[in-house]
């Protein structure tokens, strides 16, 4: 025995270079010059450790280029030798696990996150979950975002996400945001039947939308909108693009929604607007403008217009003289629509109330590019012009 041992480790010797490194063989030939070990046979392999995907995710910082056999990371529970490499265990094979995903940008309001994550090559899905388990997440299939309702104000919340392939499942990544606070205005709010998202703004007492209302389906300018139960809209020369700009263009009875004229205060027309708004009142109206400009009497402000306008030339047409937006109620200038025909982008904004004037009229606030008052005035029921609502 003694003899079988020295000569055993005579024969490793005789393979160790003087550069420390290592050949194992049984014909006695020295490492390659590349290799730190060189491993030679024609009749047996190389045996590296063998785990479950349990085992081998439990391994504490693996080093990249660490090399396991994991029995049941294959594709239906087959093994598969699996290398760490760029923070993920990867598969050699036919394909690669993907990397994991990274966090996107979420929308936060009071009662609703919307949770975002980045696509990442290689995943042929995603899964979602509010715990750190990936065999009772989600599938999202190839969407990166998911929204989640009903949650609590003021809260910070998070969850997981894993991207996934035939080959297997990559490390989840860690989402964290919290809901805003339960005094919403000021914040972002979603139209829930489309995903929209509005800012909005307190003026005085009011809560206003900092953007005009863009619900509903387009329809051409010359298909009249009815009362089919579909929202319709108008977008500026019927293009969508202006929709997403300035919001949609409604017939006074379509942004009614065929309900009645109210003029009280609040005007308790909800209208075409998201639950929890509604249609503003010639006198909810007044109480912005005389806000605004306190001086003034409703319907003959002078300079209330200059405070709600966007500031600059962006979107209104030069000079937009005195527009400052100190409100920032952000009007901007979309125009109308007559019977199929179009005017007035970029030079003025008009806005209903919920207020018939008569039979086939009803009032309009007006702002003008170079007009600084906030001016009233009726146009037809069968023009379409903007909504802005105001909270409940």
């Amino acid at each position: 025995m003694t003899g079988k041992i020295f000569f055993l480790l005579t024969f490793l010797l005789m393979t160790v270079d003087a550069h420390c490194q290592v050949a194992i063989n049984t014909d006695g030939t020295g490492p390659h010059h590349s290799a730190i070990l060189d491993v030679k046979s024609v009749s047996k392999g190389l045996l590296p450790p063998r785990m479950t995907s349990e085992e081998r995710n439990a391994i504490v910082t693996p080093a990249d280029g660490l090399i396991v056999f994991c029995t049941d990371c294959g594709p239906a529970g087959t093994g598969s030798v699996s290398v760490f490499m760029a923070g993920a265990w990867y598969l050699l094979g036919a394909c690669l696990e993907p990397l994991t995903p990274s966090s996107g940008n979420h929308v936060a309001l009071v009662n609703l996150i919307v949770w975002n994550w980045n696509s990442v090559t290689g995943a042929s899905g995603y899964k979602w979950n509010t715990l750190k388990d990936y065999s009772s997440a989600i599938d999202m299939g190839l969407a990166t975002t998911k929204t989640e309702t009903g949650l609590a104000p003021n809260t910070a919340y998070t969850r997981y996400v894993w991207a996934y392939n035939a080959c297997g499942n990559s490390a989840p990544v860690t989402l964290n945001q919290a809901t805003t606070s339960s005094s919403s205005c000021g914040q972002p709010m979603m139209d829930s039947r489309d995903g929209k998202i509005y800012n909005t703004v307190l003026i005085g007492a009011q809560c206003w939308m900092a953007a005009n209302l863009n619900a509903g389906v387009k329809i051409a300018g010359t298909t009249d909108q009815t009362n089919n139960g579909i929202v319709e809209k108008y977008c500026y020369l019927n293009d969508e693009a202006n929709c997403n700009v300035y919001g949609g263009l409604y017939r006074w009875n379509e942004m009614m929604d065929y309900t009645t004229s109210s003029n009280s205060n609040p005007s308790e027309r909800q209208g075409i607007c998201p639950t929890g708004w509604h249609v503003p009142s010639d006198d909810e109206w007044c109480q912005l403008e005389t806000f605004v400009e306190p001086t003034a009497l409703c319907h003959a402000s002078t300079v209330a217009g200059c405070k709600v306008r966007e500031a600059g030339t962006s979107h209104w047409a030069s000079p937009n003289s005195c527009a400052s937006n100190l409100t920032g109620f952000t009007a901007l200038p979309a125009g109308h629509e007559d019977f199929g025909s179009f005017s007035g982008l970029n030079t003025f904004a008009k806005l209903w109330t919920s207020l018939d004037y008569y039979e086939d009229g009803a009032l309009c606030r007006f702002l003008e590019y170079n007009t600084p008052g906030l001016t009233t005035g009726y146009a037809s029921k069968s023009n379409a012009s903007s909504l802005r609502c105001v909270m409940d």
